[in-house]
């Protein structure tokens, strides 16, 4: 359906963005570099874009690219998340380390989602489910990417995984 919208609206940058996202979720990190790639040709603002780029570089073994990235990043909560993924995909510890501290001391309150994402991709597992738990006492509306999320990946073979999708009323297969 996403894909229908573009072709009927090339040149719509949310459009385009929201297709990325998808791909993204999907696992098609080429396709959704391409897609997030024109959404930020067609309106350089978009928040969207710039933050899943610096992501799939991330992803893609790529983190040196997504530093330029996170700067387009508008809202700083993100920004510390990005850069703590980053970091710690380049090995600069003190760097991540840094940036999730900001992240916590900051936005505990307000995104624990971002929080355990960072914890699951640098592989603490126990930290992660801790602040998934906040999430989800918080009702944060990124939960609904749990099962989905590729920063989550390290967290699919721990057994608590499947028992906290099915907390979320999400399908473990």
């Amino acid at each position: 359906m996403q894909r229908r919208a573009v072709d009927l609206d090339p040149l719509n940058a949310h459009t385009r963005a929201g297709l990325g996202e998808i791909e993204f979720r999907g696992g098609k990190l080429g396709e959704a570099e391409a897609d997030l790639k024109k959404a930020h040709e067609l309106r350089p603002d978009d928040f969207l874009s710039s933050l899943l780029l610096s992501e799939i570089h991330v992803m893609q073994g790529r983190p040196q690219d997504a530093l330029a990235e996170i700067e387009r990043v508008g809202y700083d909560a993100y920004r510390r998340f990005l850069y703590a993924i980053a970091y710690h995909a380049l090995g600069r510890k003190k760097e991540s380390d840094a940036a999730l501290r900001e992240l916590i001391a900051k936005y505990q309150a307000i995104d624990p989602y971002l929080i355990a994402e960072v914890y699951a991709f640098r592989n603490q597992s126990d930290e992660s489910f801790g602040w998934l738990d906040r999430a989800y006492a918080k009702r944060d509306d990124n939960l609904i990417f749990t099962k989905v999320e590729p920063l989550l990946k390290n967290l699919h073979s721990d057994p608590r995984f499947a028992g906290f999708l099915k907390k979320l009323n999400l399908p473990t297969d």
